[in-house]
């Protein structure tokens, strides 16, 4: 009998992998980056590899790099401010200093209300409306304390 996350050798093979999947009589096999389905009595289960390092406190840091830019373009100001808050919030929290927030050209509305809402922020020192090569008037540039 096998069970999902068995380890098993295919038959006949040199390929040895992980059971993700069982269906009826047909098993797919994790295996050197592929899925591999097999019938159930083409397997043979097999203990799974010891690494000659078997230390059980190993400690993962996923790298996810600070997003520094919001588009606001195409939203409600009730939709854009929140959005934002919640941008700030975590910019705040990865230690961002500068961010890009595109509220767009047109209309100016969206410009005026995430300005207000800068202006009111306790998270941030100044903004200003981006340069030429930063998007112009459709972008402000705001630092963070």
């Amino acid at each position: 009998m096998y069970i999902l996350n068995d380890y098993v050798k295919i038959n006949n093979t040199n390929i040895e992998g992980r059971i993700i999947k069982i269906e009826n009589k047909k098993i797919i096999v994790f295996a050197n980056d592929k899925y591999i389905k097999t019938d159930i009595s083409n397997i043979t289960k097999i203990k799974p590899k010891q690494t000659k390092n078997t230390s059980t406190n190993i400690n993962l840091k996923i790298y996810s790099p600070p997003i520094d830019e919001i588009m606001l373009r195409h939203q409600t100001v009730d939709e854009a401010l929140e959005n934002l808050d919640k941008f700030i919030d975590n910019a705040i929290c990865n230690n961002v200093k500068i961010v890009k927030i595109i509220h767009g050209k047109r209309g100016g509305i969206l410009r005026k209300e995430v300005h207000k809402y800068l202006e009111n922020s306790p998270y941030v020192k100044e903004h200003r409306l981006g340069g030429y090569y930063e998007g112009s008037y459709g972008v402000t540039i705001a630092f963070l304390k």
